[in-house]
């Protein structure tokens, strides 16, 4: 193992460390990776520190015994993930608050080093990464780069920070939100040139909303076409059109016959609340806004909506699946924090109706495959989302939407693409 770098270099490790906050934004959960367990503290004690100015921030340990993340805490009780994850103790439990920042928290790594396969390879993380994003908070892990199953780590949250010459050779589809060189010596220069850099070849769930984009406006012009088709001789139906000019009026048709919703006894229970990201005219509109930032949207689909009894079309992206609108408008919060939306956009909309397109049943790995099926529907040009269910099972569905009505368009677009689309009141929770 390295030795310990020297405090003036440690600092200019925290300071690239700060740099690189900047490329958290749309992120809630990161692993900071270096050959030596130092570096890889003091990046993450550095970025924690810029990020916790804007939300609740917390540095994990998963090297089990570093120096510089116990300094930030020192507590008598050792207990840490170790612990958590082996007796099954809650982590907030073991989460403490560094003194004078209310922000800013560390996990200690614990009585035992967390440095083990079943630990860092566990699929708890996942679901810890979720809770986080779910929150707008932050969560830093910090590993060597030869931890064992690191790779699985890696492919459970946000994206790695990769520090000196780290790799994560078993993990070639990683996201790499930024990479921070090693110094050469302690007086080259005032401080590191941080790289923010994806890689080449963006892991599928990064690559969706373009995916999406290049796919969805074909998907509604075969539907248009269909619908055309379908009602040939009426002369006061027109056509959906690829492009609209016109800044003040949607494009128009002739509605199809509603859906009603095949379950009406989950009303009451149903994800009913979303954020309005954007109500296009265009289809082309809606998708460059998946293009910029579906990647920072939870649960992010495009509705076709007919407005009122004008018979006119907006193209709307939503974000998120709430029982509560308190979630929603932390959601729109984060948003607007993140740059996504600006401080007058986006509304929260009480849209409880989506439809079903596919489910996956309880069973081992079920998150796992419901990611599955929605990558393998974003290829088909297809805004499609999962929401776990409390039987451990999963559902998949399109759009949101206010009304049965809402849904007319999307319907026919679905069963264009070969599917058999089921109104629902939408149930469940983001993974």
């Amino acid at each position: 193992m390295k030795q310990q770098p020297p405090r003036s270099v440690g600092d200019r490790y925290q300071g690239a460390g700060r740099t690189a906050t900047a490329a958290l934004r749309g992120y809630s959960s990161v692993v900071v990776v270096a050959e030596n367990a130092s570096e890889a503290a003091r990046v993450a004690i550095g970025m924690a520190s810029g990020e916790a100015v804007y939300r609740r921030v917390v540095i994990g340990d998963l090297t089990g015994d570093s120096p510089e993340i116990g300094e930030l805490a020192p507590v008598d009780d050792a207990h840490g993930i170790y612990d958590s994850f082996t007796f099954g103790t809650s982590l907030k439990k073991v989460t403490r608050q560094v003194a004078g920042k209310t922000n800013l928290n560390v996990v200690l790594g614990g009585t035992e080093s967390p440095a083990t396969s079943e630990i860092i390879g566990s699929d708890r993380w996942q679901r810890m990464a979720s809770e986080f994003a779910r929150a707008d908070e932050m969560l830093i892990l910090v590993a060597e780069a030869l931890a064992p199953s690191l790779s699985s780590l890696a492919s459970q949250v946000d994206g790695v920070v990769l520090v000196g010459n780290a790799r994560i050779p078993r993990a070639p589809e990683v996201n790499v939100i930024a990479r921070i060189p090693t110094p050469r010596t302690p007086s080259s220069g005032s401080g590191l040139k941080v790289e923010v850099a994806l890689p080449a070849e963006q892991p599928l769930w990064r690559r969706t909303p373009v995916m999406i984009a290049a796919g969805s406006v074909l998907l509604l012009l075969v539907a248009a076409t269909l619908l055309r088709r379908s009602q040939d001789g009426d002369s006061e139906r027109t056509s959906i059109p690829a492009r609209n000019s016109r800044s003040d009026s949607a494009a128009t048709t002739r509605r199809p016959v509603a859906l009603a919703p095949v379950n009406p006894g989950d009303s009451a229970a149903a994800a009913a609340f979303a954020v309005e990201i954007l109500a296009a005219n265009t289809a082309e509109g809606a998708n460059f806004e998946l293009q910029r930032h579906g990647a920072m949207m939870p649960a992010a689909t495009i509705s076709v909506v007919p407005v009122g009894e004008t018979e006119a079309i907006w193209y709307k992206v939503y974000a998120g699946a709430y029982r509560d609108s308190a979630e929603a408008e932390r959601l729109l919060r984060s948003l607007r924090r993140r740059g996504v939306v600006s401080d007058s956009a986006g509304v929260v909309s009480r849209t409880p109706l989506a439809l079903r397109v596919d489910s996956v049943p309880a069973q081992g790995g079920v998150a796992a495959k419901a990611r599955a099926k929605v990558d393998s529907y974003s290829t088909k040009g297809l805004a499609i989302y999962a929401l776990m269910q409390n039987d451990g099972s999963a559902r998949l569905y399109s759009g949101a939407f206010a009304s049965p009505s809402q849904s007319s368009f999307a319907a026919t677009a679905l069963r264009v693409a070969g599917l058999s689309p089921v109104l629902e009141y939408r149930t469940g929770r983001i993974q």
